[in-house]
């Protein structure tokens, strides 16, 4: 649990800076590839942080799911390691799995911040992310939807949620 409660610690610090800083981002990356067992808790952590964030320091956060997931793809292209989003022990291949699943999220999040920056900068990591194949093709694909609907507007200064949902007529 030490290296959990690290690792999250490190995470606000990367995050809360003013400036990013190398020597932290690689002190973070570190924390996690030695710590892939409780993958789902440091994606839980890494998720439940940047929804905390102030949008200020939310590009922050969105170079540390960057920086994450690009170390676990090396590991898992070095090693030939693969793995079950079920399965109890984690590893880089189930990491990333399940990193998978909150980056629909985490790039509505993004796009919805009223900065141009943010948006830029997240268009800017999923170009790196197809380029190196971090993730699966219909992943990147999804995500390259979500960015293809903010420049026709769909997500400017709306909420991600509609406040009523029609309803059918029986």
């Amino acid at each position: 649990m030490a290296a959990l409660e690290d690792f999250e610690n490190t995470l606000k610090e990367v995050v809360g800076a003013k400036r990013l800083s190398a020597s932290k981002m690689n002190r973070l990356t570190e924390i996690a590839m030695k710590s892939l067992e409780d993958d789902t808790k440091l994606v839980a952590i890494l998720y439940r942080t940047h929804n905390s964030l102030l949008s200020s320091a939310k590009v922050s956060s969105l170079y540390a799911f960057d920086a994450l997931a690009r170390a676990a793809r090396s590991l898992v292209n070095k090693r030939g390691i693969t793995g079950d989003v079920n399965s109890a022990k984690g590893n880089p291949a189930t990491f990333l799995l399940k990193i998978e699943g909150v980056l629909d999220g985490l790039f509505r999040d993004m796009i919805s911040l009223d900065s141009s920056e943010a948006k830029e900068k997240t268009k800017k990591v999923h170009d790196i992310w197809v380029k190196s194949n971090t993730f699966p093709p219909a992943v990147l694909a999804r995500l390259g939807d979500i960015l293809s609907d903010v420049q026709k507007g769909a997500y400017q200064n709306q909420n991600m949620w509609p406040l009523s949902i029609p309803s059918k007529s029986l």
